[in-house]
C-alpha cells in the first residue's frame, strides 16, 4: 500500500489555494506511530503471507509473513475479520510506505508485563526446563525465555559450573516443571531471571508459619546423619536429633530408621527465621518405663538384648523397651576382665532384676545373680523355639570363677 500524496485544490471566487496531504493530516492533530507502541486493531483481511487491520489511522497496518510463522497454527486459525486485537509497532513505514506491526511482539509485550506483576507479588509459578548452559537452566516462560542461574538451584547440588557431575545433573531435569519466582525482569536486555531457591525458601517460609510446637505430625525419613534424622514434613525439613529417635540407646539413628520410612513426630521448637524445626519421635512412642514395671517385679528373671557395651559395663533393654545396667561388679561370674570381651551389641542375655529405681527409672541387673540351673533350662527353651542348638554364646563359653 502507498502512502497518498496528493494536492488538494480548493477553489474560491478569485484563486485556487494548494495543500500536500501532510498539511491536510496536521489539521487533524495526526500523530505518528513510533517503533515499540502498542496499538490496538481491527482485522480486515487474513491471508497466508499478511494480515492487514485497521488501527484508527490514515492508513492500514500489515502483519508480514516474517511475524506469522513465529504464531502458533492455532493462534492463527483463530483469527478473522472483524476482530480486535493487540499490535506491536515494528516499522512506522517500510520502503513500501506501509506500517508495519507484529502480533508476536505484542503478545510478547503482555508476558513481560506479567512478568513484571509476578515479581512485584512475589508469585510462585511453574516453569518448563528447555535447554541448559553452562550458567544455567533455560525454562518457558509464554512466548519468553526465561534463565535460573546455577546459584538459584535447589534440584541439583551445589558444585562447580564446569563440574561434568553439574551438566549431567541439570540435562536430568529438561522437560521437567520447577517452581520458581520471578526475580529480574530488564525488557530492554531481553533478560528474565528466575530463581528455584526463592521459590523454595517461600513455600517453607509459608509451611513453617502453618505449623506450632506441640503438633503431631506424618513425616518421611530423607536423610540420616551421625547426630540425627531428618524429616520431610512437606515442604519443609525437620530433625529429630539421635537422643530423641527412641527410647532405647541408639548408636546410629540408621539402626533404627531407614530413609523413605514414614515416621510420626511431635513438635518441639520452631525457628521460623533460621527455618529450624526441632523434633521427637521419642515423646510418642509407648512409655517403656510404664510397660517394665506392669510386667516385672524385682527379683524377677529377664531375657533383654545388649544395646550398649561400655567401660563399666552393659546396657540391656527389656522387651518393651526400657534399659537396665549390667554393671561390671555384678558379672565377676564370667571371669573375663572386659564387658567388650564378652557381649557384642545384639545379644540376648538372661540376667536378674536386682534392683527397681521408680523415681529414676533406673533398673540394676545382675548376671551373677542368676543360676546355673536357670542359665540351662534358658538355653534348653532357646534351643526349643528355634528348632536347633544355638550357638555357643560368651556367657556359655567361659567358665564359672569358683568363690575361693
Amino acid at each position: 500500500m502507498v502512502v497518498l500524496r496528493t494536492i488538494v485544490t480548493m477553489s474560491n471566487e478569485n484563486n485556487t489555494n494548494e495543500f500536500n496531504f501532510e498539511d491536510l493530516l496536521n489539521q487533524f492533530d495526526y500523530a505518528e506511530p513510533e517503533r515499540g507502541q502498542i496499538l490496538e486493531g481491527t482485522i480486515l483481511s487474513v491471508g497466508r503471507d499478511e494480515i492487514v487491520l485497521d488501527v484508527g489511522l490514515k492508513r492500514d497496518a500489515v502483519v508480514g509473513r516474517k511475524d506469522l510463522v513465529r504464531l502458533d497454527d492455532s493462534l492463527i486459525e483463530d483469527l478473522e475479520p472483524g476482530q480486535l486485537i493487540k499490535i506491536y509497532v515494528l516499522q512506522p513505514y517500510n520502503e513500501e510506505g506501509d506500517l508495519v506491526v507484529s502480533i508476536n511482539k505484542a503478545l510478547q509485550q503482555e508476558d513481560w508485563s506479567q512478568a513484571s506483576e509476578l515479581m512485584d507479588n512475589e508469585t510462585i509459578i511453574q516453569a518448563t526446563v528447555i535447554d541448559q548452559n553452562r550458567g544455567g537452566l533455560l525454562v518457558k516462560f509464554g512466548r519468553l525465555m526465561g534463565f535460573v542461574p546455577n546459584s538459584h538451584l535447589e534440584s541439583v547440588p551445589t558444585m562447580n559450573n564446569n563440574s561434568p557431575q553439574l551438566y549431567e545433573a541439570k540435562s536430568g531435569l529438561i522437560g521437567k516443571v520447577l517452581n520458581v519466582k520471578v526475580i529480574q525482569v530488564e525488557m530492554k536486555r531481553n533478560r528474565l531471571v528466575l530463581s528455584e531457591r526463592a521459590a523454595q525458601q517461600a513455600t517453607r517460609q509459608e509451611r513453617l508459619s502453618e505449623l506450632s510446637e506441640g503438633d503431631i505430625l506424618e513425616g518421611r525419613v530423607v536423610n540420616l546423619t551421625d547426630f540425627g534424622a531428618f524429616i520431610d514434613l512437606g515442604g519443609v525439613d525437620g530433625m529429630v536429633h539421635i537422643s530423641n529417635i527412641d527410647h532405647r540407646h541408639v548408636n546410629h539413628p540408621s539402626d533404627v530408621l531407614s530413609i523413605g520410612d514414614e515416621v510420626t513426630v511431635r513438635i518441639d521448637s520452631i525457628d521460623i527465621e533460621r527455618e529450624r524445626i526441632a523434633l521427637n519421635r521419642k515423646a510418642i512412642l509407648p512409655d517403656p518405663w510404664q510397660s517394665f514395671i506392669g510386667k516385672y517385679d524385682l527379683g524377677d528373671l529377664m531375657v533383654g538384648v545388649v544395646t550398649n557395651v561400655v567401660d563399666f559395663g552393659v546396657f540391656v533393654a527389656a522387651e518393651a523397651g526400657a534399659q537396665g545396667l549390667l554393671h561390671t561388679s555384678r558379672m565377676t561370674s564370667l571371669g573375663a576382665s572386659h564387658p567388650r570381651d564378652m557381649f557384642r551389641e545384639g545379644d540376648e542375655v538372661l540376667v536378674r532384676i536386682v534392683g527397681i529405681d521408680t523415681d529414676q527409672q533406673h533398673i540394676e541387673l545382675s548376671i551373677d545373680d542368676v543360676t546355673t540351673q536357670e542359665q540351662e533350662n534358658w538355653m534348653y527353651e532357646r534351643r526349643d523355639e528355634d528348632g536347633e542348638t544355638p550357638e555357643a554364646s560368651a556367657v556359655e563359653e567361659v567358665e564359672p570363677v569358683e568363690a575361693d
